[in-house]
């Protein structure tokens, strides 16, 4: 069942069936609501104003490129493009005003919602006009996310979901035992812009087995294939894949009013962070003419 009804002057869209209920806005094609058998599992805030005051991305879909382009620049096809810079010299989740910003268009398409946004030239100093979609579909107990772009001159493109998730729905997620099938995790410099390498995922970075969260973290981990990370909370299990080669592991440290630091946690499928000054991490390139398609699956079972 869809319905859509007024959210502040942008539309709302609500899915449910018997173990999931999801609500979308327009405002940064962004989650408001996400209902397991009633329980609440994801962060949103309850008035179109917060969103537009929020500095988290709760809920929103980012982009052009998610995460992080180190000195809000990158070479491509021999020209440099300049970013809006909106984290000291850095570019993060698009620069400023981005995405998680936009009104976006939604519609009812069959058994799903689809948000589309229309991205010029120059958006923000990215090269070539892009289309670009999110289809937000209930499978049982799994939300599937699907992410499409289409450009008319070669780019860089890698939207994804910032949802946050607090499974046990309310207080600290540090307790929330967490397990990531990596291979590694990026190493950082000071300004969390990956330096190159890949890093074994070990120490504090082992989630190899399930166990607490128990710290800060923003972290990009290298995945071995398409199960990306396991959560459990309240006797709630949270299993998430995806075809993004990484995944971006955060704990909500900066996370405001009204939910609090480490009120939630985010895992964001991604490719690796300043992946357009790296040639030799996958490329997020996207050229004229071509289809970008990848998704998402988070599952909520008893575990």
């Amino acid at each position: 069942m869809i319905r859509k009804t007024d959210f502040g002057g942008c539309s709302l869209f609500v899915l449910e069936n018997e173990e999931l209920k999801l609500s979308v806005i327009e405002y940064g094609a962004a989650v408001k609501e996400l209902r397991w058998h009633g329980r609440p599992v994801a962060l949103g805030y309850e008035t179109l104003e917060e969103y537009r005051r929020g500095s988290a991305f709760v809920g929103a879909v980012v982009g052009r490129f998610a995460n992080r382009i180190g000195g809000g620049a990158f070479t491509l096809g021999g020209r440099r493009f300049e970013l809006s810079r909106n984290e000291g010299a850095n570019t993060l989740h698009g620069g400023a005003g981005s995405w998680d910003r936009r009104f976006w268009h939604g519609e009812i398409a069959g058994d799903s919602v689809r948000m589309t946004l229309v991205s010029p030239a120059g958006d923000n100093g990215f090269p070539g006009k892009v289309t670009a979609s999110v289809t937000y579909t209930l499978q049982g107990g799994s939300l599937r996310v699907d992410f499409g772009g289409e450009t008319d001159a070669d780019t860089v493109f890698a939207p994804t979901t910032h949802m946050y998730f607090n499974l046990a729905g309310s207080g600290t997620i540090l307790d929330t035992e967490m397990q990531i099938d990596a291979c590694g995790v990026l190493e950082l410099d000071g300004g969390q812009i990956p330096t190159g390498r890949v890093l074994p995922a070990e120490g504090d970075f082992d989630f190899s087995a399930p166990r607490p969260i128990a710290r800060d973290y923003d972290h990009c981990f290298v995945l071995r294939g398409e199960r990306a990370c396991t959560a459990c909370a309240g006797g709630l299990r949270m299993t998430v894949t995806t075809d993004y080669p990484a995944l971006q592991f955060y704990t909500g440290t900066w996370l405001g009013e009204p939910f609090g630091a480490n009120g939630g946690f985010a895992v964001e499928p991604e490719f690796y962070p300043d992946a357009p000054n790296h040639p030799d991490f996958p490329s997020a390139e996207l050229k004229a003419g071509e289809c970008f398609r990848r998704y998402a699956v988070f599952r909520f079972e008893e575990g």
